[in-house]
């Protein structure tokens, strides 16, 4: 697909967007260094208020809360992917895409395709949904990352 290009994924924020400086690797590895030194010390911290609390009161949540990063792929995201064409010609190579990793087409529109998982997994819902967007020239595709990195990587192959 010479004719093609896609765009990185980026996380869709609800919120008020803060610019970072840093780079992926260098987040990372902050985001490491916190979990393996701030869990143990909040844990630590934690039993010095209530000394007589049983531990697993203590560790079990705090274990917990250090798990929210892994959740992080499926967080929505989104990508575009521009042509040369009309962009309406990759909706079929985006089906086949998209049945290659177990989703289906829910419903079209005019300018709208929007896809469903087909094995219900804990993860299935509203937010494994994929939606793409036709435009002219290009592509948006929205959905979980972790999903938008799978298909990114099919479609460019």
């Amino acid at each position: 697909m010479k004719s093609v290009t896609f765009s990185e994924i980026e996380r869709v924020r609800k919120g008020p967007h803060r610019p970072t400086s840093l780079a992926p690797a260098q987040r990372r590895t902050i985001l490491l260094l916190s979990m393996v030194l701030g869990l143990p010390a909040l844990a630590f911290a934690f039993h010095l208020v209530d000394p007589t609390a049983p531990l697993g009161y203590i560790v079990v949540p705090v274990l917990l809360g250090g798990l929210l990063p892994a959740i992080a792929p499926t967080l929505p995201g989104r990508f575009e992917v521009t042509t040369r064409f009309s962009a309406c010609h990759l909706v079929g190579t985006l089906d086949d895409a998209m049945e290659s990793l177990g989703y289906a087409p829910a419903e079209r529109s005019p300018g709208t395709v929007r896809y469903r998982m087909r094995a219900a997994r804990w993860s299935a819902g509203k937010n494994a949904d994929i939606t793409v967007t036709v435009r002219d020239h290009m592509l948006e595709v929205a959905g979980p990352v972790r999903t938008l990195h799978a298909l990114r990587q099919q479609l460019s192959c």
